[in-house]
Parts: C-alpha cells; sequence; structure tokens
C-alpha cells in the first residue's frame, strides 16, 4: 500500500490534512488546499443531530431513515436531500448536513439546497470520501456508506468543544502519516454505517443491522495518562452516538481472532518505536497509523470494515466554543449528584442538573482568546467576577467588556474538564468550600490545579424546558411560545404522543430539532405551528425554528381524541 500525498484543510498539517469539522456554521468556511497525506483538523459537532434523537444514535433509526436523506439517489436532487422534512428543516440538521457534505465532496466542490421556506444554503466540501453521491447513487457503495459514517463519528465532540485532530484511513482522500510533534496521541479508529437502516448485506456487511456505530480505543493515551480531551474519547462522553464493540477500554489493536489480529493495522514508520511517548507500554505489534481493516462481529462469521478512520490528537489544545451551542457547567466535586452552575439566585450557585432549568444553560461569545458566558434566558448579561478577591461570588450584571467578565478557559489534559479564569484577576471559577450540595455559591479563589471544586465538565445541550418533563413554562422570555401563549406546556422528549388533546386550548411548546409532526381530529378547531395555521391530516415537515424551537397550539372546542404528535 502506498502513501499518499494530498491534504485539504485550513491550516497547515506537515504530514496530514487539516480538517475543520468544528469549525463550520450553517453558511460554508473558507477552504485551501496543502500539499501533505492524512487528515487533521478540529471537531466539535456536538452530536450527529437528524437521527432518531437528538442525542445521538439509536437502534431505531439511521440519516436516511427518516430525516430526508436517501443515498438511492443523489444528493442534489429532491429525493437524495428532500427540503420539506427532515435534515434540512432544522437549524441542527443543517449542521449534520453541513458536516456530512464537508466529509462526502471534495474541496473543490459544494451543494445548494434549499429549506422548506425555500431559503438557499450552500455547503461547501472537503475531503472527497465519497463524491459520487452528489449526483448519483451510493445505496451499494460499502465504501462510500462506511468512509462517510466514520468521518462523522470521529468529529463528534460532545462538549461541543472545537479541537485539533488528525485523521488516517485506507481511503486515498486521507491517506496514510502521522506527526508525533503536533497530533502525539492516537485517540481510537472508528467505523460502522449510521446512514443505512435496516440490513446492510447490501453492502456486504451479513447478519448486520443498521445502523451501527462502533469505536475502539488508541495507544495513545492510557489509564492515567494526560492525554484526555474534552468530549472526545476517554472523556466521560455524555450522549456520544457511538460504543466499543471489544469492550471498554480495549485498544484496537488487542482483539485476537483464530487467525490472529482482528484489526489490521498500517505503519508508514515501521513497527519498532513506531509509538509515541505516553503511549501504551510500546506493544510489540507497536502503534500503526491507523486501520486498513477491522473486523466486528469476529468471532464466528467475520464481518469486515475496510473504511474506518483513525484519529490522533495532542491534549495540548486551545478551547473553542461554538457561539450556535448552549451548555452547562458542572463541577467535578459534584460527580457523584451533578450539579450545574446556575443563575437563578445571586451570588451565582450550583443546581441539581434534574432540575433542567433555563438558569442554568448558557452561551458563550469569543471576547479576543477569552468568553464571556450569559445565561440562555439573559443574554444581555454577563456572569462577573466582580472584585475578584478571594471568596467573592459571582453575579449576573449587564454585559459592558468589562475584564472581570472575561473568562479563559483552559483544558485539563488529566480528565477533559475546564478551569475557567477571570482575566481581570487570574483567579478561578470554584464552588465555596468544596462543596457538592445544591445551593453553594460559585466563587473565585486562587487557583489550585489539585482542587475538583475549580475543574468544569462542559457539555454542549439542547435546552427542553422547566422540570425536564411535561409541565408549564413560562410565556415571558425567549421561548417558542413567548409571544404566541401564556405558560405553554413543555415537551420533554423530541418524540411526544398524545391521542387525546381533549377539547380545551393546548399550548404545546418543544425546544428540540423535530424532524416532522402530526396532527389528526381537529374538525371544529385550529391548529397552528408557530404562530401560522396549518391544515392536519398526516404527517407534515415543522417550519423554521422560532426561538429555538416550535409552538404548537389548537384552539378550543372540537373533539376531545383530537391526537397530535411529534419526531
Amino acid at each position: 500500500m502506498t502513501e499518499r500525498r494530498s491534504s485539504w484543510g485550513l491550516s497547515l498539517g506537515f504530514l496530514g490534512i487539516v480538517f475543520l469539522g468544528g469549525a463550520c456554521s450553517e453558511d460554508s468556511p473558507d477552504v485551501s488546499v496543502d500539499s501533505a497525506p492524512a487528515l487533521s483538523g478540529f471537531n466539535g459537532l456536538s452530536n450527529i443531530n437528524g437521527l432518531s434523537n437528538i442525542n445521538g444514535l439509536s437502534n431505531i433509526n439511521g440519516l436516511s431513515n427518516i430525516n430526508g436523506l436517501s443515498n438511492i439517489n443523489g444528493l442534489s436532487s429532491i429525493n437524495g436531500l428532500s427540503s420539506i422534512n427532515g435534515l434540512m428543516t432544522t437549524a441542527a440538521g443543517r449542521k449534520t448536513v453541513s458536516y456530512l457534505i464537508k466529509c462526502a465532496l471534495a474541496a473543490n466542490d459544494s451543494l445548494v439546497k434549499q429549506d422548506q421556506n425555500g431559503t438557499n444554503y450552500t455547503f461547501a466540501g472537503g475531503i472527497g470520501l465519497c463524491p459520487a453521491w452528489k449526483n448519483g447513487s451510493v445505496a451499494n457503495s460499502s465504501q462510500c456508506m462506511e468512509s462517510v459514517s466514520a468521518c462523522l463519528m470521529a468529529n463528534v465532540n460532545t462538549a461541543g468543544v472545537h479541537v485539533p485532530i488528525w485523521f488516517d484511513s485506507n481511503d486515498l482522500a486521507i491517506g496514510w502519516g502521522v506527526d508525533r510533534v503536533n497530533y502525539p496521541m492516537q485517540e481510537g479508529t472508528f467505523f460502522g454505517d449510521i446512514i443505512d437502516t435496516g440490513s446492510l448485506s447490501n453492502i456486504g456487511k451479513a447478519g448486520v443491522t443498521g445502523p451501527v456505530a462502533y469505536f475502539c480505543d488508541g495507544a495513545g493515551f492510557p489509564a492515567g495518562a494526560a492525554g484526555v480531551v474534552a468530549g472526545r474519547l476517554g472523556a466521560n462522553q455524555v450522549g456520544a452516538p457511538y460504543l466499543n464493540p471489544f469492550g471498554n477500554g480495549t485498544l484496537c489493536q488487542s482483539p485476537t481472532g483464530l487467525g490472529g489480529p482482528v484489526n489490521i493495522g498500517y505503519y508508514s514508520k515501521g513497527i519498532t518505536g513506531s509509538c509515541p511517548v505516553g503511549s501504551n507500554s510500546n506493544p510489540a505489534q507497536g502503534c500503526p497509523d491507523g486501520y486498513q481493516q477491522l473486523a466486528y462481529p469476529y468471532a464466528t462469521a467475520e464481518v469486515p470494515w475496510n473504511h474506518g478512520i483513525t484519529v490522533w490528537r495532542n491534549n495540548s489544545y486551545t478551547p473553542v466554543f461554538d457561539t450556535s451551542y448552549q451548555y452547562t457547567f458542572s463541577s467535578l466535586v459534584t460527580q457523584g449528584n451533578p450539579m450545574v452552575v446556575d443563575t437563578g439566585a445571586s451570588p451565582v450557585q450550583q443546581w441539581n442538573r434534574s432540575a433542567n432549568l433555563v438558569t442554568s444553560v448558557f452561551t458563550m461569545a469569543s471576547k479576543g482568546a477569552n468568553w464571556t458566558i450569559s445565561p440562555l434566558n439573559g443574554p444581555a448579561t454577563c456572569l462577573d467576577g466582580g472584585a475578584g478577591t478571594n471568596g467573592t461570588g459571582l453575579r449576573l450584571m449587564a454585559c459592558s467588556g468589562a475584564a472581570s467578565q472575561s473568562w479563559a478557559v483552559t483544558a485539563n489534559p488529566l480528565n477533559g474538564s475546564f478551569k475557567i479564569a477571570a482575566s481581570s484577576t487570574s483567579r478561578c471559577m470554584s464552588v465555596r468550600g468544596g462543596s457538592a450540595a445544591a445551593g453553594a455559591v460559585i466563587e473565585v479563589d486562587d487557583c489550585n490545579a489539585a482542587s475538583t471544586s475549580q475543574q468544569f465538565n462542559v457539555q454542549a445541550i439542547y435546552y427542553t424546558g422547566t422540570g425536564g418533563s411535561s409541565g408549564t413554562g413560562s410565556s415571558s422570555g425567549t421561548g417558542p411560545c413567548a409571544a404566541l401563549c401564556s405558560n405553554p406546556t413543555v415537551l420533554a422528549t423530541q418524540s411526544y404522543t398524545t391521542a387525546s388533546l381533549g377539547t380545551g386550548a393546548v399550548c404545546l411548546q418543544s425546544s428540540f430539532p423535530i424532524d416532522g409532526y402530526s396532527c389528526d381530529n381537529m374538525s371544529g378547531r385550529t391548529f397552528s405551528v408557530n404562530g401560522q395555521t396549518v391544515t392536519c391530516g398526516g404527517n407534515a415537515a415543522p417550519p423554521a425554528m422560532l426561538n429555538g424551537g416550535y409552538c404548537f397550539q389548537a384552539t378550543a372546542g372540537g373533539l376531545a381524541y383530537a391526537d397530535f404528535a411529534t419526531w
């Protein structure tokens, strides 16, 4: 096998292609072409939106099933990527599309698609793993389905933080090569098919039912090594769409079958001494660039996967947050019963994550090399460290550009958490007294690297409403129903069904990136979505989001057995 020397990227790679997956937004980013083999860049896709739920992959539906995506038709066609239902109809879905196109099409190509409202979006290509999908069927192409799936999975960062990563793959669009200086840690290898639903026999995977999403651990960060990156493998991910089929913590190179190693590596540097410093005790078989073939299942009827992607990374990086995401912050001192930073009281305190309060959800905005942190329900206010003396409680103040509202965020490579320090004093955000109790004040103190009360896990989320289950919301604020009704019922899940709405007026609020809805038996009453009257009877695609979600309303009267569902 030869080493390919071509690359794509937004920044220079010495031995790889730079893939800035996490840098994408609704609009396609600029790209430039360098000359080098393999692939590197930034991840940051908080989850693969448009699967069956917002938390990633489930065992119900793949991307192609109910999300307006088909591998039977070209992406440029109406039936290949629908404009009226599924991925193109929500901001979260379009983010998934942007990553998919970046993985599938080459850097000199792009795809223009409309949403349900007729708005055009241009999605830039990047790697070129499946260029034929733009205009034709790839339903029976294991190369396309495997490589694009692996690319999407490799770009997931459940913390919603953009982190530099380096790709190696059997596919010529990526190739082989390593950069031991800038990307010394072999994180793991991703493989599977998250696009298809049902039997995968058509792509040579007899006995396998899609979607399937796998990874296995790389040799670059053994237990206890300083190689953990927030939102990535090894960092206690929440809502990750993949699993290690060989067993928790099992290295890709460890499984053996009747014929020897199950997974076949590729070594551009040879076997001897090929493992970087800090790797797993330099195993006899060395540390490959990646894997030419992985197999699972493998005990009896072996199923080969020939287009996995191996990811390398550096544990030293500057975190970049995504301004389109929402975040929670949870101190490690509360891991046994997770608490999150909450602005519902002054000074700021920690409160139960399970309460699912809007006051515990934040957006991030860049301020030079630092960040401002604002609650979702108060975007004009910022976390403020005040005078910054030890023990000063954080307060919520009108955003003013003051240094006390500018926070430096530093990654902890031992556990994937973050240190958050006020730029005005360099003192760290901390839980007062190291308390794990609800109501403990969040303050600033002299930084102590060993203190778990100053180490915060960051999680990208979609806020779903007060209480975490169906209940009453508020007509104030900026929610989807804020200007349409008082005290909406907040839906707790993306998939909601009721067969009896009753005859009273109904107002339902969802902050999920839903793929569709249905309403039936609405004779004698009016049904509207985001303030627009619609005709009920059958399935329908949702309109554009309103204030981050959807407001469904039915006037009083009609039939008690009127029904409604979202998915």
